[in-house]
């Protein structure tokens, strides 16, 4: 069930690189890829074990739970993988999903309220439905162990990773194109931001991206004599700030860049100083990995999965306290020693997650449901 792979934010990102590195280690295996859209029909072409269909539905809910069965039963598939939560529930294929999160059960203002209604009912259905899971960390595993009654025993996790691309760069050409590109300052501080998530971007709040807070923080970080510019990344920002009372002079020395691709922001953690996140709950902290692979220093929430992914690679702030911040940011500044500390054990940590790792593990639980049986009989499965 590849319809994620049209989500052009971390979940995207996810699956495509996942599906890479899956494809690359499992030859034996026959991989049908179903989207909904023909914007990435051509993704895995070179991939002689990998056929890709398109099958259009309006729905997403018609599409998960009538138009993939069908498709997956014409296509005598052994298992449906689906890389986001949620699975057909009157197939008899074995399946498995992805939990990417618990957030409607921490931020649940982040979503419409029909939303977290459709999920609390339904995510334990999916998880009684699904022979097998995989989490994109622990903390997921036991937020949802704690809120929708996980089986715990039914789950492996998986983590996530950076790609490949995000790696130191020394080339000081391709960083200052990309400079005057943005139009970014000589030095500063960076943040990935997001003011909705997929699909909601009609929603006037989203208290979990902690936008206010992070703000507030910067402007006292800056009365307090820090001098660094604070770059903020992603779409539609600067509107969602304007919207909530954020005039001219409190979003002084703050560059919007709107979106940049995942092909380029490997540039914006080698030139920051380092990265802030204020975020409210992250579950894995896909920036946060890449920020550690390219050797950029990270400040981190406390909360969620972001500890678990660090450990002692990142400073912590408490994202819901605008002075604990505000002290990060001017601690980070005024310690080189402690940014050069963080580069080297973010380079470490970040080694430790691959999506070569991740490939593994997933292709290892498939094999746990099907393969034994039916590779003696000197069949090949088909996902």
């Amino acid at each position: 069930m590849g319809r994620l792979l049209d989500q052009d934010d971390g979940l995207g990102v996810y699956s495509a690189n996942l599906l890479r590195h899956m494809f690359k280690l499992d030859r034996n295996s026959h991989y049908l890829i179903l989207l909904r859209s023909d914007k990435h029909a051509l993704l895995f072409k070179s991939y002689p074990n990998v056929r890709t269909k398109v099958v259009p539905s309006r729905s997403k809910l018609w599409w998960d739970q009538v138009v993939v069965p069908i498709a997956a039963r014409r296509a005598r598939a052994d298992i449906i993988l689906n890389l986001k939560f949620s699975l057909p529930l009157f197939s008899r294929i074995p399946g498995v999903f992805v939990l990417h999160g618990s957030d409607w059960y921490i931020n649940p203002r982040n979503y419409p309220w029909w939303d977290n209604i459709y999920i609390r009912t339904m995510m334990p259905i999916y998880c009684r439905k699904a022979v097998r899971m995989l989490s994109i960390s622990q903390v997921v595993i036991d937020d949802l162990i704690k809120y929708a009654g996980l089986d715990a025993s039914k789950v492996t996790p998986s983590y996530a990773a950076a790609g490949e691309h995000f790696r130191r760069i020394e080339d000081q050409e391709i960083l200052q194109q990309f400079v005057s590109r943005y139009q970014l300052p000589m030095r500063f501080m960076m943040t990935v931001g997001r003011v909705h998530h997929t699909g909601h971007d009609h929603l006037g709040e989203y208290p979990g991206g902690n936008n206010e807070r992070l703000i507030k923080a910067f402007c006292r970080y800056r009365a307090a004599g820090g001098t660094l510019p604070l770059v903020v990344v992603g779409r539609n920002i600067e509107q969602y700030l304007r919207r909530h009372g954020f005039d001219k002079g409190s979003l002084k020395d703050i560059h919007f860049t709107g979106f940049i691709p995942n092909q380029e922001i490997v540039l914006v953690y080698n030139l920051t100083e380092f990265l802030v996140l204020a975020t409210l709950y992250e579950s894995f902290s896909i920036p946060l990995i890449e920020a550690m692979a390219c050797g950029c220093p990270a400040m981190v929430p406390s909360t969620g999965g972001c500890p678990e992914v660090a450990q002692d690679a990142a400073y912590f702030i408490d994202p819901m306290n605008v002075q604990s911040i505000a002290e990060g940011m001017l601690t980070l500044e005024r310690s080189a020693d402690l940014r050069a500390k963080m580069r080297e054990t973010g380079l470490k940590r970040a080694k430790m997650f691959t999506w070569q790792r991740t490939a593994e593990v997933t292709i290892k639980v498939l094999d746990e449901i099907v393969p034994r049986i039916k590779m003696d009989l000197g069949t090949e499965k088909s996902v």
